[in-house]
């Protein structure tokens, strides 16, 4: 971010304050300042609602999700992954408890179901990404958990066996790929992908007589997949219980995140084809963590995930690295005012910071890390789509250009939508 931007944030972070100081924040949760780090116009009426009452959506600095029903057409759409490249947008989930993906050519104004993925009823979609040689996506049986969680072990976007895996050149109509024999293996999961100037990995688990190993597979293109192995002995197929949950391509290769026994790791490969483990720390005072999210702008890699209190807790936190997964360092994501505990549900990276999105009770919240010195700010929308009766979530996120888009639902005891978010970016 610019100097502008940078003053910006030093001008609300010290209004915020002020606001706090004078009492005029009781009862709200102001996300100003993680507004100004992604980049959205901030307005302030002071004293408007005389200290109670709800201040209206626009002045929280964050537009509303839609209700997108009418975009991600089919029985009872559910929207886990989103990924874009210029204007061009595909969003993977499941319809009527079947893979499904929609795709949008302007920029997330309107969207197409696409095609080609009839016939695998209980199976969805989990992550997609696009590469020199079109669209990926992945995923398998609808074991789809609320908030982030991942079985066998907590982590990221799950996805049970066996693989599910569909490539597609322009994202509208798609063709299995996992009939390949590299996919036949008992108790394989294909959780994650990536495409980077190598080509393409998936990332994941396989679970057998009571052990669960990570697992990864790397291709050229969107056919001809090979199962990848250690880069030294048991990185990948080691003693005790491990799982890859997410990957990126980064700088020079690729990143995956997971977890091994109850301790956050993460792999780096230059090709795909071979991975080193790192474990890494536990956050201070947590039982276990995993990383479920991780993604890469240049030589920055940023991994978030949500670590469990001794009491059951969960505590969000990240993993961030400046020299692409060479080192790392832990730090914790901040709460809203009075919120004990949260979960990460999703992450991008936006120029040069990133914004991770996460849920505390049933609503929304948002993080933002505006470079790599940056520190960690949090909001907690008050508007439509985020927050309000019900539960809300936004399961995944993807930036091109200047917008930041994520996709989720809201729900009811009787009723459930999948939502579209757009916001935004500058600097």
């Amino acid at each position: 971010m610019g100097s502008g931007a940078s003053r910006a944030r030093r001008a609300a972070e010290s209004l915020l304050e002020a606001l706090r100081e004078r009492n005029w924040m009781t009862g709200l949760v102001l996300p100003m300042v993680a507004a100004v780090s992604v980049g959205i116009a901030l307005v302030i009426v002071a004293g408007a609602n005389g200290g109670s009452g709800a201040m209206p959506p626009e002045s929280a600095g964050f537009p509303p999700a839609r209700d997108a029903s009418a975009d991600f057409t089919g029985p009872s759409p559910q929207a886990r992954a989103i990924a874009s490249s210029s204007t061009s947008e595909v969003a993977a989930g499941s319809a009527g408890r079947e893979p499904a993906a929609w795709a949008s050519s302007d920029g997330g104004a309107t969207w197409t179901r696409a095609t080609g993925m009839a016939g695998r009823a209980g199976n969805e979609l989990t992550s997609v990404v696009h590469g020199a040689a079109g669209w990926l996506a992945v995923g398998g049986s609808g074991t789809q958990g609320r908030h982030g969680q991942s079985g066998p072990l907590s982590g990221g976007p799950p996805a049970g066996g066996p693989p599910l895996v569909e490539g597609s050149v322009g994202g509208t109509a798609w063709t299995e790929a996992d009939g390949e024999g590299t996919f036949s293996g008992n108790g394989l999961v294909t959780a994650a992908a990536a495409a980077g100037p190598a080509g393409y990995v998936i990332v994941g688990r396989q679970s057998v007589s009571g052990q669960t190993t990570a697992a990864a597979w790397y291709s050229r293109s969107l056919t001809g997949w090979a199962q990848a192995g250690d880069a030294g002995t048991g990185d990948l197929q080691g003693d005790g219980n491990r799982q890859m949950n997410a990957v990126t391509a980064a700088a020079r290769g690729f990143t995956a995140v997971g977890s091994s026994g109850n301790r956050p790791a993460v792999w780096r490969s230059a090709s795909g084809r071979a991975w080193a483990e790192t474990t890494l720390p536990l956050p201070s005072g947590a039982a276990r963590a995993a990383l479920g999210y991780v993604a890469a702008s240049g030589a920055s890699v940023t991994a978030a995930g949500t670590a469990t209190s001794p009491a059951g807790q969960p505590v969000p936190f990240a993993a961030v690295s400046p020299n692409g997964g060479v080192s790392w360092k832990l730090e914790m994501l901040p709460l809203p005012r009075l919120a004990s505990a949260a979960s990460v549900t999703a992450l991008t990276a936006t120029g040069r910071g990133f914004t991770a999105t996460g849920i505390y009770g049933q609503h929304v919240i948002v993080w933002a890390k505006a470079g790599r010195q940056a520190s960690w700010t949090e909001a907690a929308p008050a508007v439509r789509g985020l927050s309000g009766p019900g539960t809300h979530e936004i399961t995944a996120l993807s930036s091109s250009g200047t917008t930041l888009t994520g996709v989720g639902f809201s729900a009811t005891a009787a009723t459930e939508s999948p939502t579209l978010w757009q916001t935004p970016l500058r600097g």
